[in-house]
Parts: C-alpha cells; sequence; structure tokens
C-alpha cells in the first residue's frame, strides 16, 4: 500500500513534527482539495537470481529447510511437491487423540445387539418384531405342564413387577401409623 503524503496520516505526522519544533501548523481550510500528486513509482530493484533448490527427493520431512521453497519466485510446482514431501512426513499423520469426529460411524455393527435390543427407540421402530412374535409362537405351542401357569408377558429386558410391599416391612401398623418400636409387631 503506497502511503500518501497528502493524505490523513502525512497531515498528521508533518503537524506532529511541526508542535515539537515549537511552530503552530497552520489550520487547513475546509472544503480546500489539494491536488493529488502521484508519487514517483519506485526504482525496480536488480531481480536477485533465484536460490538454488535443493533436489526434491533430497528432503527429508522436518529435518530439512523448506523455506526457499516459499519464496514467490518459485514455480508452483515445485512448491507443492515441496509441500507434499513435508506433510508426507509421519510426524503430521498421527492422531492426537483429540480428532473425536474422525471415527468411522459407517460400520456395520456399533451397537452390541444386547444393547440395542435394551433401547425404547429399537422397541419404537420395530427392529425386533420378527424375532419377538416367533418367541410368541413357541411359547404358545408349548405344551404347559398341569397347575403351571403362564407368566405375565413383559417387554424384552423388563423384569416382572415387584410384590407389593406391606406396610409392616416399612415400620408401619395396619392403620398407618408408625409402629412403637417398644410395642412387638403383631404380624
Amino acid at each position: 500500500m503506497a502511503i500518501d503524503d497528502d493524505g490523513f496520516l502525512g497531515r498528521w505526522s508533518r503537524r506532529k513534527h511541526a508542535v515539537r519544533r515549537g511552530e503552530t501548523p497552520p489550520e487547513p481550510a475546509r472544503g480546500e482539495a489539494k491536488p493529488a500528486v502521484p508519487a514517483p513509482p519506485p526504482a525496480p530493484a536488480a531481480p536477485e537470481a533465484p536460490p538454488e533448490l535443493p533436489p526434491i527427493d533430497s528432503l527429508k520431512g522436518l529435518e530439512s529447510d523448506y523455506k526457499d521453497f516459499l519464496r514467490p519466485e518459485v514455480d508452483p510446482a515445485t512448491r507443492s511437491a515441496a509441500l507434499k514431501k513435508l506433510f508426507r512426513d509421519p510426524h503430521f499423520n498421527e492422531m492426537d487423540g483429540m480428532d473425536v469426529y474422525v471415527d468411522d460411524y459407517s460400520k456395520e455393527d456399533p451397537i452390541p445387539a444386547t444393547m440395542l435390543r435394551a433401547l425404547n427407540q429399537a422397541r419404537s421402530l420395530g427392529l425386533f418384531d420378527d424375532e419377538e412374535k416367533e418367541k410368541e409362537k413357541e411359547k404358545v405351542g408349548a405344551p404347559h405342564a398341569p397347575g403351571q401357569v403362564d407368566p405375565a408377558p413383559t417387554a424384552l429386558g423388563e423384569a416382572p413387577p415387584p410384590a407389593p410391599i406391606q406396610p409392616s416391612e416399612l415400620g408401619f401398623d395396619a392403620e398407618m401409623q408408625p409402629a412403637d418400636p417398644a410395642k412387638p409387631d403383631p404380624a
């Protein structure tokens, strides 16, 4: 970016130096536009000879120096080849444990079947309905021993409901009053 001496920073700098010397800078009249004087073009620098680049096959990962390959006058294909050589170094190909979203989530069986059966979503989607129907057919078709009662049907993975708790088990008498520890339990 070329700095124009008639721009804001140039005027500010001149006024600051004038105040340091003890001079009072004149106030520019508002609305007056000074003609812009183009700055002379900088003299072209003598082109430097491009540095001698080592062969790309001789580069050894992090041990080599790549700054000469990053200069603007280097051919982009050569620069790309050098950077490919750099990033093939094993240092850049190690997982650091912080990349939690790079796992392969297209695995066919990421959740064990026993855990999947216990999920409510699996039941609501009907993932195991066929197997449940097969088990019910086996139960219905199997003869029961005389006097054997069919257990109440429960959903997969659920335990049968617990037996009701008696008030005496909780320390209450029959009228739901706290039991007197001094009196023996009538039950």
